[in-house]
């Protein structure tokens, strides 16, 4: 990798308050546990600040939930990052907050601390709605949140909405929508609701106890969702995403772009920008015990020309940057090639992409299909 090559730093805090109904990210509600979890992290930015050898451009605490620990704990983090790195001059630092956490003085300190950006997981603004995600904010509180994000100096505020909800909630996503374009802010990231295994949700689905939408009604929600949001100016860079013109999320975009990056914490991941992909033990216990005994606390594996050409595939085809051509066909072999090329034609007489440029780009329209127009442009191993 080149030296002053661009990379993003992911720093997982591992807990919460309570489980939400869908949520199968890594988290623990023991936060008992805070203050080894926290030394082992400390330790672990020290301790990998040679690895990718180059410059800082983006920050992000995520989690988990990132506000469940101490403010001086987060600023002690992030000193800690700026004080064995070196950062751009003018870096985005982002951390994932709830609606309930943070009270109008403690949004002034998170400026303070030097946190620009903010990602705040409202979901719904309807209270049987976020009664039944086990969510702990009311509408109002959700709507006071970015209120006092704003007044305390946030100018870069992204929210969080889901669609394709259980039918018997009878979700008004219309009102939602609106609602959070009353706002006023940057960015919004709307997620399809899945069935996790690990999660409540899926039990009760499993169990019969409701049913959830059909495709044609999440369609319908995500049709709902692009119109209106582009209809204010919001762009759809990627699938899920919409910003204002200047207000995409540097840090996810280098995701989709396969750019480096290091993940700090229990069940982080990390990408060298090559063939190297690793990720943390996603247990607190034992991610604590073994970074600070120095034993092995992550696993890594080396992806083939077929893993990295099916991950362009994958990420190219949600993002309207696309999927690069000439850095494609130069993974795979001549029959790949001949392959690729014959699923790029079918995919194009669908009207499901087009080319411009040496580039595949799937229309806006279709970002709803991109998981199958990625499984159709999937590279199989020889």
């Amino acid at each position: 990798m080149a030296i002053n090559s661009l990379f993003g730093i992911y720093i997982h805090i591992p807990f919460c308050k309570k489980a939400c109904t869908y949520c199968d990210f890594h988290f623990s509600t023991a936060i008992q546990s805070k203050q080894e979890v926290l030394t082992a992290i400390l330790h672990e930015i020290s301790s990998r600040k040679q690895e990718l050898n180059g410059v800082v451009d983006s920050i992000y605490f995520g989690g988990g939930t990132p506000t469940a620990i101490d403010l001086s704990d987060l600023n002690l983090i992030l000193s800690s990052i700026k004080n064995n790195y070196v950062i751009v001059e003018n870096p985005e630092i982002t951390i994932e907050i709830n609606p309930e956490d943070l009270s109008k003085s403690e949004f002034i300190k998170l400026k303070e601390i030097g946190f620009n950006r903010l990602s705040i997981g409202i979901q719904s603004f309807q209270d049987n709605v976020l009664k039944w995600m086990n969510r702990s904010h009311s509408p109002k509180k959700a709507i006071d949140a970015v209120a006092h994000a704003q007044a305390a100096g946030f100018g870069n505020i992204s929210i969080d909405l889901i669609y394709g909800l259980p039918v018997f909630l009878n979700r008004n996503w219309n009102k939602d929508i609106d609602i959070a374009l009353s706002l006023n802010v940057q960015h919004i990231s709307s997620y399809n609701l899945t069935k996790e295994k690990s999660t409540k949700l899926y039990m009760d689905v499993k169990k019969g106890k409701y049913t959830m939408p059909n495709q044609d009604i999440c369609s319908q929600e995500f049709k709902l969702l692009v119109d209106k949001l582009t209809n204010k100016r919001f762009e759809q860079y990627e699938a899920s995403n919409f910003s204002l013109n200047g207000y995409r999320s540097a840090h996810n975009s280098s995701y989709w772009s396969s750019k480096p990056y290091l993940g700090i914490g229990p069940s982080a991941h990390s990408y060298n920008g090559k063939n190297i992909r690793r990720w943390n033990v996603a247990s607190n216990k034992k991610y604590s015990k073994d970074v600070l005994s120095f034993s092995d606390y992550f696993q890594q594996e080396k992806l083939s020309n077929e893993d990295l050409a099916n991950e362009l595939i994958l990420l190219g085809t949600r993002s309207d940057s696309g999927v690069d051509l000439n850095r494609l066909f130069s993974l795979l072999n001549q029959q790949q090639e001949q392959s690729l090329i014959k699923q790029i034609k079918a995919l194009k007489e669908k009207e499901l992409i087009t080319q411009q440029n040496n580039k595949l780009i799937v229309f806006a329209e279709n970002f709803l299909f991109s998981d199958y127009i990625a499984r159709e442009l999937f590279i199989l191993p020889l």
